[in-house]
């Protein structure tokens, strides 16, 4: 089964710091432009050659990974990684790159060897970053190893160690539920089960050196999160942006549609006018502000507010043109959509939250 495309947060794409000398100089040149095709088709020609010296082996096994052909990519990455033999940051690299195609693939445990060697030689920062960044986000380094891992139809969770006391039959089974009923509205999901990462609190993950918690990368299937956060926040970001695909991401669309679809029973307007009223030197809210710059307002407002405004678009404007909506989430592209009632609907959101 072909794994989400690695981006972003497992792939971390390298600058190539060290001065490089040698065949692969041109190589690295069309990689930093995202020409792969070209990368692969001149480094085999240089190995063909007798050229193929480390640095044109990882160059082609990047170029192959990069471009989704993981098992062709393993070829020269592990070429490039037994051509190292002092360990530089070409082995280091190697290594990172070797993880990600095993996983790809499929093989957790080969990607975790590759990602803990190029952990432990820390050749390089970059490297390095990388290769803990991997094993933490896909719960593969030590630290997991007493976690229990639990599988359900829609969810791979990973339980943490800390949660003697959770009820994970039940913690999955609402998930599940969860689940159903956002894949329903929105028309779709992924296609593979979601790794559903579960820690006991934010502590715990700043142990670990994670982001703040939680967090959804839907282009990696992936879900960090405490235990006590809401049901369907996070899972909506993934099932949301499978269903739809959007190609324009925004801010307050993005968040608030989370928000409205967390499967809470809160009143989304009383929530924001809570959130406003505590607090302190907020002036009066643009939606269309807002929109344009999702930094306005600190997030304990800002979530709120944007849960309520999609509550609010959906229920005047309804589920179709919503989803129509959602593959773009531009303001430009609202109004196409909703035309001039849009301008209405938001005058009048921006009222009511000043009003309670």
């Amino acid at each position: 089964m072909v794994r989400i495309l690695i981006a972003g947060l497992i792939l971390a794409l390298a600058t190539i710091a060290v001065a490089q000398q040698g065949p692969a100089d041109s190589l690295w040149n069309l990689y930093k432009q995202g020409r792969f095709d070209e990368v692969v088709t001149q480094g085999k020609a240089l190995i063909n050659t007798g050229q193929g010296s480390a640095q044109v082996q990882l160059a082609v096994g990047r170029a192959l990974t990069d471009s989704g052909h993981y098992a062709e990519a393993i070829i020269f990455l592990e070429g490039a990684a037994s051509g190292d033999r002092d360990h530089t940051w070409v082995y280091a690299w190697a290594q990172v790159y070797l993880g990600s195609c095993h996983w790809q693939l499929g093989d957790n445990q080969r990607a975790r060897r590759a990602w803990i060697i190029a952990r432990d030689v820390a050749a390089t920062r970059n490297a390095t970053r990388s290769a803990v960044g991997n094993l933490n986000a896909f719960g593969l380094a030590e630290r997991f190893d007493s976690w229990q891992r639990f599988r359900t139809e829609h969810f791979s969770f990973l339980f943490s160690d800390r949660l003697t006391n959770l009820d994970r039959p039940d913690f999955a089974r609402r998930r599940e539920e969860a689940y159903d009923i956002i894949s329903t509205w929105f028309g779709g999901g992924p296609d593979e089960p979601i790794l559903f990462v579960v820690w006991a609190d934010q502590t715990e993950a700043d142990e670990a050196g994670m982001p703040t918690l939680g967090f959804a990368r839907p282009e990696l299937n992936l879900v960090h999160c405490r235990v006590q956060q809401t049901v369907g926040h996070e899972m909506t970001h993934i099932i949301s942006n499978h269903a739809l695909n959007p190609a324009v991401r925004n801010g307050l669309v993005n968040e608030g549609t989370a928000v409205r679809f967390d499967q809470t029973d809160r009143d989304r307007m009383e929530t924001a006018r809570k959130a406003l009223a505590e607090a302190a030197g907020i002036p009066a809210v643009s939606l269309a502000a807002l929109w344009e710059d999702w930094s306005l307002l600190p997030t304990d407002v800002s979530y709120p507010v944007a849960g309520a405004w999609i509550a609010r678009l959906i229920a005047k404007g309804g589920r179709e043109l919503f989803l129509e909506f959602f593959t773009d989430q531009s303001l430009a592209h609202a109004r196409e959509v909703y035309g001039e009632d849009l301008a209405g609907w938001m005058r009048d959101f921006e009222a009511d939250l000043r009003s309670g």
